[in-house]
């Protein structure tokens, strides 16, 4: 059994009542564009894009509310994301609502800050009146739109997959990846050729991005085809590995994979596969161990009590008195 050891974690603070996680590759990522324009306009384009990044989060997050759903915010290096959960399904409308919020809110708001300070938004005569113009309209606007481009894992993407789901289900969202990956790599070969250096680490990074969902499903045959079910460390295909094994009933291979996998990658849904493991198997003592672990391997604010909400069967440990009471705080 793994011991429960505290690991630094990311800098997290409540905004708005959300818990927000900011990760180290954040700042890395606002200190190589401040550094990569000149200066000034370096320092009020790293400004802007953190101001903008969770202006936009905050719009996923407070539409989520509103679906009285459980929201979390994280930043990391050039990717930002909302998360939230609910107990009651949303309906693909309510989602596509949640994904329009976020650059809704972002061009929104930046729109209103520079017609606030005198600037039409839509003269380029007014834009390149100053750095801090310039800074707002790029990383409140301009990135706000790009987001809106209908291609996985941009807002845009999100809404077409939801809709291509709505029609096709299991087959839509997976359909959309697949076009999304496809263009993508078009997109960036033209970045390339016609010299749009800018533009270029944008859609190497989707791709990235985009091969990573796509290659899941081959990842996990072939960690199915094994005689023997053994992790190598892929988080990932550890965690559909374990919940796969938990629904057919082998919670014994379940847990006996959870516990290497998690040799093999310390992460939060290891070890939490690992207590759910635990408690189908009437080890509860261990399962309590395993959510300490898994406490301390969360890196998404309140991930751990996300998780307890979402999972009935540890709701009789609410009142154990070794048992912390954060972890079923809704």
């Amino acid at each position: 059994m793994p011991r429960a050891t505290r690991r630094s974690s990311p800098r997290t603070f409540q905004l708005f009542g959300f818990p927000t996680a900011i990760r180290p590759g954040f700042g890395i990522f606002l200190v190589l564009l401040a550094v990569l324009y000149p200066f000034p306009l370096g320092l009020w384009v790293a400004g802007a894009v953190a101001l903008f990044t969770v202006v936009h989060e905050l719009g996923h997050a407070f539409a989520a509310r509103r679906y009285k759903c459980d929201a979390s915010i994280a930043l990391d290096f050039m990717v930002a994301y909302a998360s939230y959960s609910t107990s009651v399904p949303l309906t693909w409308r309510q989602k596509i609502f949640i994904s329009l919020a976020g650059p809704s809110f972002q061009v929104g708001s930046a729109a209103l800050a520079l017609v606030a300070f005198g600037i039409n938004p839509l003269s380029r005569t007014d834009i390149a009146s100053s750095e801090t113009a310039a800074a707002v309209w790029w990383a409140g606007i301009a990135l706000g739109l790009v987001n809106l481009i209908p291609l996985l894992p941009l807002d845009g993407g999100a809404v077409v997959g939801e809709v291509a789901e709505r029609f096709f289900p299991q087959r839509g969202r997976h359909a959309v990846l697949q076009a999304s990956f496809g263009v993508t790599a078009v997109l960036g070969a033209l970045c390339f050729f016609f010299g749009l250096t800018g533009l270029l680490p944008l859609f190497v990074f989707m791709l990235v991005l985009q091969w990573q969902q796509l290659s899941l499903p081959r990842r996990l045959k072939r960690a199915f085809d094994q005689a023997q079910l053994v992790s190598h460390g892929d988080p990932d295909v550890d965690e559909m590995v374990i919940s796969a094994l938990l629904e057919v009933g082998e919670a014994e291979q379940a847990l006996a994979y959870a516990s290497h996998a998690y040799t093999q990658c310390p992460s939060f849904s290891n070890a939490f596969g690992a207590a759910r493991a635990c408690w189908v198997v009437s080890r509860k003592d261990d399962a309590v161990s395993w959510l300490r672990a898994a406490h301390a391997s969360q890196l998404i604010p309140d991930e751990l009590r996300l998780a307890m909400f979402r999972t009935e069967e540890f709701a009789e440990l609410r009142d154990q008195l070794d048992v912390e009471s954060e972890w079923f705080t809704k």
